[in-house]
This record gives C-alpha cells, sequence and structure tokens, in this order.
C-alpha cells in the first residue's frame, strides 16, 4: 500500500491531467462529515493513522484518547509533549510535504483553512480523507469535537470534553445576555502586530463577543484591519486584548508577556484611553484563543470584561483542570498578563 500511494503520487506529478480515484473496500464502514468548507467528508472506520497539520486538531485528537494515532504532524504540534516524537511532515496546512504524507499512508488528514484545494484533491485523489476545519473559531469548537469523536469512535469522550467547554460557555452566557449587545465593554483586540485588529465574521470577534464584550471593529470592511492610533483613541476602548502570538508552539514566559504589556500600556497616544487610564489592558497567549483551549481564552476575556460578573471565576484553575482531566498533565506555562 505505501509503494502503491508513492507510485500514485509520482504518476500525478508526471501526468497532472491524469486524475485517478480511490474507492474504498466495499461494505467498510465509514461516517461522513461535514466540515468547515462544508464539503461531505466520507472517512472509512477504523481510523488507525493520522496526519494533523493543525496545532489545534492534533490537541483535540489526543485529548480524545487517540494521540497514539497521530503518524505525521506540522510541527507546531508539540503539545501535548508526546507529539515531539512524531514524524514532522511540514510547517502547516500551507506547506508540507506531500510525499513524505504519502509514504507515512495515513488514513486520514486533518487540516485547517490553510490547506490549497490543490493539495486537497491531489491527497483525496489517491484515497485519503481530507477534514479541513477552522479551528480557530470558537464557535465551531464543540462542533469539532463531536465531529471527531464520531470519526475516531469516541463519542463518550468527545461528549465529556465537549460537555465542559459546553457548561463554561453557558455561564458567561446566561450572565453577560441580559446586558445586550449596548451594554457589553468596549473592546480593542490587537493581533499579530500594533494595530492589527479584526472585524465581524472573523474568529477573533467571535472570542470578544462570545466573551460578553464589544468590538469596536465589528463595522470595519476588511476583515483584519490594522487601524491607526488616531482611530483607536476616538474609539476610546474601556479594554485593550493583545494577543501574544506564537507559531512555534513555544511557550511564553511572564517576562515576555510583561514586554508586551509594558509596551502597550507605554504608547504616549494611548495614554488617556479609559483602558489604560483604568488599568484594563491585558496580554492573552494565542494559544487560548483556538482550537480546545479557547474556552480558557473565552474565560479570561470574560473576567476582564465584567470583573464584577466574574469576581470568583478562576481561568487558570478551569485550564489546569482541563489539561489534567484530559490530557492526564499538569500546567505548567503562563497564558495571561497580568
Amino acid at each position: 500500500m505505501n509503494n502503491n500511494k508513492r507510485m500514485i503520487f509520482l504518476i500525478l506529478l508526471l501526468f497532472p491531467s491524469f486524475f485517478l480515484i480511490f474507492m474504498p473496500g466495499c461494505g467498510a464502514e465509514a461516517v461522513t462529515i461535514v466540515d468547515y468548507t462544508e464539503r461531505h467528508v466520507e472517512v472509512p472506520l477504523p481510523v488507525e493513522r493520522i496526519v494533523s497539520l493543525s496545532s489545534s486538531a492534533s490537541e483535540i485528537v489526543c485529548a480524545l484518547g487517540a494521540g497514539d494515532l497521530i503518524v505525521g504532524r506540522g510541527e507546531s504540534s508539540v503539545f501535548p509533549p508526546r507529539l515531539e516524537e512524531v514524524t514532522v511532515v511540514g510547517k502547516s496546512s500551507r506547506t508540507f510535504d506531500l510525499e513524505l504524507i504519502l509514504e507515512l499512508c495515513p488514513d486520514l488528514v486533518i487540516a485547517d483553512t490553510m490547506l490549497s484545494e490543490d493539495d486537497r484533491k491531489m491527497m483525496e485523489s489517491v484515497g485519503i480523507p481530507v477534514l479541513e476545519e477552522s479551528f480557530v473559531d470558537p464557535s465551531r469548537v464543540t462542533a469539532v469535537v463531536r465531529d471527531l469523536g464520531l470519526v475516531l469512535e469516541a463519542q463518550d469522550r468527545s461528549d465529556d470534553l465537549a460537555g465542559f467547554i459546553e457548561g463554561y460557555q453557558d455561564i458567561i452566557w446566561d450572565a453577560t445576555a441580559v446586558f445586550g449587545e449596548n451594554g457589553m465593554p468596549l473592546v480593542f483586540l490587537e493581533r499579530e502586530w500594533t494595530y492589527h485588529t479584526a472585524s465581524a465574521g472573523t474568529s477573533s470577534h467571535n472570542l470578544v463577543a462570545m466573551a460578553g464584550g464589544k468590538n469596536i471593529a465589528a463595522e470595519e470592511s476588511i476583515e483584519y484591519p490594522t487601524v491607526s492610533p488616531e482611530w483607536v483613541v476616538e474609539r476610546d476602548p474601556e479594554v485593550i486584548v493583545r494577543l501574544a502570538w506564537t507559531t512555534t508552539g513555544e511557550p511564553f514566559s511572564e517576562d515576555e508577556l510583561k514586554g508586551t504589556w509594558d509596551e502597550i500600556v507605554s504608547r504616549p497616544e494611548l495614554s488617556n484611553t479609559r483602558a489604560v487610564r483604568d488599568g484594563r489592558v491585558h496580554v492573552l497567549s494565542s494559544k487560548t484563543n483556538s482550537g480546545l483551549r479557547s474556552i480558557v481564552g473565552e474565560l479570561y476575556l470574560a473576567k476582564w470584561f465584567h470583573p464584577q460578573l466574574f469576581e470568583d471565576l478562576d481561568p487558570e484553575k478551569v485550564h489546569e483542570d482541563l489539561i489534567r482531566e484530559f490530557y492526564g498533565l499538569d500546567l505548567e506555562e503562563v497564558y495571561a498578563y497580568p
């Protein structure tokens, strides 16, 4: 099988117009998943070999007790730590070694929305089902968890995991729904670089909205605009949150997060905004704004947006419970400042 897939790959490279279709064995049990792209993906069961091109996908697979099925990963998939022993097939869903993936002979490839249509079709043409998901959108997390629970035949565990997340989402929703949109605090969310933000319809906007905040960039025409300092000052946000971005999976130190916070509060142009005056500037690791741990990000934001409502809520404790219950590990990294 390994050699056959490699041969097919070489044929496709030499003869791009030569389209091959691999049909799973007749009568094989399968599940059909509607992924983020709204494609109906049929996945034959059992799945025994997975290539995960997304760190968020890898975390979910491992939380469902199927981490030993991952035979290939993107280089940022480093949590849980045992993934570091798995073969690296590339940097991301955008940049990877397709021939190496075929050599690993996976039953399933899981990618995020950076995967190109050509690469997806190439893998599908040799019989590899490909699931594309948006792991950065907190509104889809539990749906993805349940879909992968079906694929991995781990429905009980996926129900437990989805229930853990939904339970805390309900706490936030029930407490903040009474305010309505006009009662939510104005929030400026800064992403990868200075004054880079997000408008409505994006995952970052959804993160703010689900935590009970009102995104000041919601009405911008560009999905991820870079705005001016004057634009931010004019809107005078009550809370500023900076996402400390990582593409390598390496942890942040508290000093690194504090350094980012120091830079923001020392910007002269922001000194008279309510957020800086009232000490409501925060830094959040991007590891908690997507995938399984986006619920942790939601809880941090909810506590920062509504400190009186969530005075007794401890996002770090929830994070510890999540990591211990579903990975059997202790929480050791720093994810928020202050």
